[in-house]
């Protein structure tokens, strides 16, 4: 159930967004710059990190969403989560915010091979999707109860967020 007025059971993010724009462009500017612009990680990489802070925080509207679109980017989100596994790891740590396990998460990443940038773009997709996932908690915004058909293409979601920024300055 929707919290503020102006949603409803069926509205998504760029409701709430149009609903409240005063930071809303910028924010999802943002989002696309973190999601969407090249990186040491994949699109499908970042959006699975995306899924699994939205797990860490309840949020099943996210969970769903961010699970297909790194499932385009990247196949099976499973396989995706086992590659980058470290990752995860130091996303977790992140997310509870205790800086020795961050310390040690940080560095096992690096033994795994993964680069300093590579784990920086972890920092920003944790940080990112802690504030849209509050967001998304507060609007009270509820999974699809149906699966999304047609599924979009890859085509389709690229520099998605910075659409929707400017479906929401309309």
């Amino acid at each position: 159930m929707a919290n503020f007025s102006g949603l409803s059971s069926d509205s998504g993010l760029s409701d709430v967004l149009k609903i409240f724009p005063k930071n809303s462009e910028r924010l999802l500017q943002l989002l696309n710059d973190i999601m969407c612009d090249n990186g040491k990680l994949s699109r499908g990489e970042r959006e699975a990190i995306a899924v699994f802070i939205s797990k860490l925080n309840t949020t099943p509207y996210c969970i769903f969403y961010h699970s297909v679109f790194s499932e385009v980017f990247s196949g099976p989100i499973d396989t995706t989560n086992a590659r980058i596994q470290p990752l995860l790891d130091y996303a977790r740590c992140l997310h509870g915010r205790n800086s020795t396990e961050v310390m040690a998460a940080f560095n096992a990443a690096l033994d795994a091979g993964w680069s300093e940038p590579a784990i920086y773009e972890v920092v920003e997709v944790t940080g990112i999707f802690n504030f849209v996932n509050t967001i998304v908690i507060a609007a009270g915004l509820a999974k699809p109860e149906e699966e999304l058909n047609p599924l979009p293409t890859a085509v389709g979601l690229k520099n998605s967020y910075a659409e929707m920024a400017k479906a929401v300055k309309t």
